[in-house]
């Protein structure tokens, strides 16, 4: 308050030149801001609902932003299916590759090994690339996280039996239990078909694979026969398996012996695994074949009798068998996969050890040796241990029938690899005739009850028949003579060197055209001769000696007495037949019998190992009450179960049906990525549109807040040049108004 007194006139004055200077105020703060509502005060109802829609249009510019980010996360998803489905590709391209390369060479099979390593390496990077898919902590190419796998309790149970580890289930989709087990006793024998090929491309003979498993070096590695020597040369023969190697030499004057008496040479091994391998050699056969000039190299497969069998949940089973061929099934050292629609068990063989885990019942394997024709069938009837017998025969040389070249009677004895001392029919020997070789005998070892049925192949026991050449006096006995000749006036005395293992022909031609000078002309019928000239037969003569040159029989001397003359002018000819000593064979004829075992079982089962969660699934906010959303759901596009169901290969590709499921998988995996692009796709199209109207609904937020506060700047303009107007009149005004107290001031 003041006690100073206004003029009326004053007073108005001043009263209306604060109010303009107020309005001045006013106006100028519109025009800086551009409202015309710059506070609740001025104007409450616009105020607000300004307010309210500018509130909106900030929250949905929030909400932006998220979608914005949201947009991002499924692009980086959808990039990462594009390159996955190019693995794919490039994946199914190795499997065209691998399916233009079977068979059972060991090119191809290593080719398709390499081909499949490659295909495993290709599956791990899509899972890499799906997990490496993520964007700010969303990754919608992996799904929920579910998984399923076998259990660690199962896994140790089955890695418990004999020759399996690494027990394993891949591609799991899920539960289920797989029960295995191990049968076959371990027999072995060679493919038919390899057998049959290599003796055309070898000229070998009679090839014979056999034997049991060894349960602690056996394996499952293919044989190979490699012959070497030209035409006219000595052979070799070296014979592999695994890492392990035999040769053998035979000489041409070997080749010309066993020539000479028409009895085949043979070659007879064993190797670590338990695998014999047999067959008879001949060098004519060897050389005769086409475009080889007497050299080859062949594989045959090997067959064991043992198989694992893998059965699930519903009785579904699955077989891989040493039996089979190589690329259906066959059972080998390594990884084997067993696959069914719920998962893949997988188990890692040991070749060595995997016959301790088999069942099978007491069992008698089928001869082997270089002499093994000898036998002819072997059954077991009781046996406790397992062991090998060998047969031995010896013969006495009187005994030897020079029409059928055979003995009359063979003594066989046996031995056991137990030590123990081997019974044959009851006795130490056995006496084989031919009357009774074909009636079972008992080869039993009395100190562990082990007892086998054995019949013998009469014609066959010269191969492991050892006996004493024949006499001076046995070759006498044979003699005979044509053209004048008495044959019991030549007296054999001595016989040495002739060839083993069969009977030579001797033919001398004697011409006594003149008995005083004599000529003998000797032949052996295979390559060897003698000549004795100026012999004088005209009376007895002693000591006529030969020595053989040439063939089979060279360095042979046979040495003769004759004990009456020749008559004058006599031509004849004179034969004796000469039975060489029988030397039997280095390998005999051996059998294996296996005592009978009960394996175990396992199971491995597989079930829910981790839960699923919705951690990578994306929710995406539309509006700002949240009224509004979609949610993106994290697609599984790994190779597991959940996922593509890709599984890695199978048994390296071995088996045309390892890659058919492969295929299958792929084209299969095809039409999941196919799916998931389209759901990703169909989300981001749906995203973008919402982004796109959040933008321009915002836009219209704020253009209806700004219409309710902005202010008119032109007529604001107007107005601010109207107050500067007033404002200045009322300053005049007030000039003036004190003007009339000034005049009164001067009065005085």
């Amino acid at each position: 308050m003041t006690n100073i007194q206004l003029p009326s006139s004053i007073r108005s004055n001043l009263l209306l030149l604060q109010q303009t200077t107020k309005d001045l105020a006013t106006t100028q703060l519109r025009l800086a801001t551009g409202n015309k509502i710059n506070s609740a005060l001025d104007g409450p109802a616009g105020y607000f609902a300004a307010k309210g829609l500018s509130q909106r249009s900030g929250d949905l510019t929030a909400l932006k932003d998220g979608i914005g980010q949201a947009i991002s996360t499924i692009t980086a998803a959808d990039k990462g299916i594009s390159q996955i489905e190019a693995l794919v590709e490039q994946a199914r391209g190795l499997t065209t590759q691998a399916m233009s390369n079977l068979g059972s060479d060991a090119n191809a099979v290593k080719l398709r090994k390499s081909l499949s390593d490659s295909y495993n390496t290709l599956l791990r990077q899509i899972d890499r690339l799906a997990q490496d898919s993520g964007y700010q902590g969303k990754n919608l190419l992996v799904g929920s996280g579910l998984r399923l796998d076998a259990t660690a309790t199962s896994k140790t149970a089955t890695n418990a039996l004999q020759g399996i580890s690494g027990a394993r289930a891949t591609n799991v989709t899920g539960a289920d239990n797989y029960k295995v087990e191990v049968v076959g006793d371990g027999a072995i024998s060679g493919n038919s078909r390899d057998l049959a090929d290599t003796e055309l491309r070898s000229g070998l003979s009679n090839i014979n694979i056999s034997g049991f498993l060894d349960s602690n070096a056996g394996n499952f590695d293919a044989v190979q026969i490699k012959v070497s020597g030209g035409e006219g040369k000595d052979k070799t023969f070296t014979i592999s398996e695994g890492n392990e190697t035999h040769s053998f030499t035979l000489t041409q004057d070997q080749w010309k012996d066993a020539k000479a008496v028409a009895t085949p040479l043979r070659i007879a091994t064993s190797f670590k695994s338990g695998t014999n391998v047999s067959f008879e050699v001949d060098f004519d056969k060897i050389e005769d074949v086409p475009d080889t000039a007497g050299v080859s190299v062949s594989t045959i497969e090997k067959n064991t009798n043992l198989r694992v069998v893998v059965t699930n949940g519903s009785g579904e089973t699955v077989v891989r068998d040493g039996m089979n061929e190589l690329g259906l099934a066959k059972l080998s050292n390594g990884e084997n996969a067993f696959a069914f629609d719920s998962g893949t068990a997988r188990l890692v063989i040991d070749e060595r050890q995997i016959l301790k885990a088999a069942s099978f019942a007491d069992t008698a394997g089928s001869a082997f040796g270089a002499g093994a024709q000898a036998i002819a069938t072997v059954t077991g009837q009781t046996i406790a241990a397992d062991e090998t017998y060998t047969l031995q025969a010896s013969a006495v040389e009187a005994n030897f029938n020079y029409t059928t070249g055979r003995f009359t009677t063979y003594t066989v004895s046996a031995t056991g690899s137990s030590g123990n001392a081997i019974t044959v029919a009851g006795g130490a020997t056995y006496a084989v005739t031919s009357a009774n070789a074909g009636t079972a005998v008992a080869v039993a070892n009395a100190t562990n009850t082990n007892s086998n049925s054995v019949t013998f192949d009469y014609s066959a026991l010269n191969t492991i028949t050892t006996a004493a050449a024949a006499t001076a006096a046995e070759v006498a006995a044979t003699a005979t003579a044509t053209g004048g000749l008495t044959a019991a006036n030549f007296v054999t005395d001595t016989i040495t060197g002739f060839a083993a293992n069969g009977v030579t022909q001797v033919t001398i031609e004697i011409d006594a055209t003149d008995n005083t000078n004599a000529t003998l002309k000797l032949s052996d019928g295979v390559g060897g001769s003698a000549v004795l000239n100026n012999i004088d037969l005209s009376a007895a003569a002693a000591n006529l000696r030969f020595d053989i040159s040439g063939g089979a029989n060279d360095g042979a001397v046979l040495q003769m007495d004759v004990s009456a003359l020749v008559t004058n002018g006599t031509k004849g000819t004179l034969t004796f037949k000469v039975r060489g000593e029988f030397t039997g064979q280095t390998t005999p004829a051996q059998f294996t019998v296996r005592n009978g075992q009960v394996g175990g079982t396992a199971t491995l089962a597989t079930k829910q190992v981790v839960d699923g969660s919705s951690a990578n699934d994306l929710t995406v906010q539309f509006n700002e009450t949240n009224s509004s959303q979609v949610q993106v759901v994290s697609q599984n596009v790994q190779t597991d179960g959940q996922g593509l169901r890709l599984d890695f290969a199978q048994n390296s590709w071995n088996d045309r049906s390892d890659i058919d499921n492969a295929v299958a998988q792929l084209d299969s995996a095809k039409l999941t990525l196919r799916a998931a692009a389209t759901t990703l796709s169909t989300n981001l199209n749906i995203i973008q549109s919402r982004e796109t109207y959040t933008v321009e609904f915002s836009n219209v937020l704020t253009e209806g807040a700004n219409k309710l506060i902005q202010a008119d700047q032109n007529e604001e303009g107007a107005n601010i040049l109207t107050l500067q107007t007033r404002q200045q009149l009322g300053t005049i005004s007030l000039s003036l108004a004190n003007q009339a107290q000034q005049a009164i001031l001067r009065l005085f």
